[in-house]
């Protein structure tokens, strides 16, 4: 339950109104699950779920061995990876993006984690030495 929902709740039993808003609030929307599956170099793999429109960033944060970031707001490139398969399936680079990796000397083909959103199936991101397939 909500905070907004006790209130409400404490109002209505108080007396002071709660009536005001709707006990059926539209529910949201649901966003599908990804499947994100981490291959090392050795071979062994990891697999988690993500919701469509979630950062690489985001998505790995629970995997242990996670996709590393030191800003998560496109500053500093520690997050950069590079899409091999499914380019389609993630969000277009941004201007800023593309920017940082300049300025920290990295080719323009890698992908801030932090800002590449995973919009579909079928994807594989490598990041030093490992491989995520979505």
């Amino acid at each position: 339950m909500t905070p907004f929902g006790i209130r409400k709740r404490l109002k209505k039993m108080m007396g002071l109104g709660g009536d005001e808003a709707p006990d059926d609030l539209p529910a949201r929307k649901a966003r599908p699950k990804i499947t994100i599956t981490l291959v090392d170099t050795e071979g062994e793999e990891e697999t988690c779920k993500a919701p469509a429109g979630s950062s690489l960033l985001f998505a790995t944060g629970n995997m242990a061995k996670p996709l590393g970031s030191g800003c998560a707001d496109a500053t500093c490139a520690t997050c950069r990876c590079e899409v091999l398969e499914g380019e389609d399936h993630v969000s277009p680079q941004s201007g800023r993006e593309r920017a940082t990796l300049k300025e920290n000397g990295f080719s323009e083909d890698l992908r801030l984690g932090c800002q590449a959103e995973i919009l579909g199936q079928d994807i594989a991101v490598k990041i030093r030495g490992y491989e995520f397939v979505i």
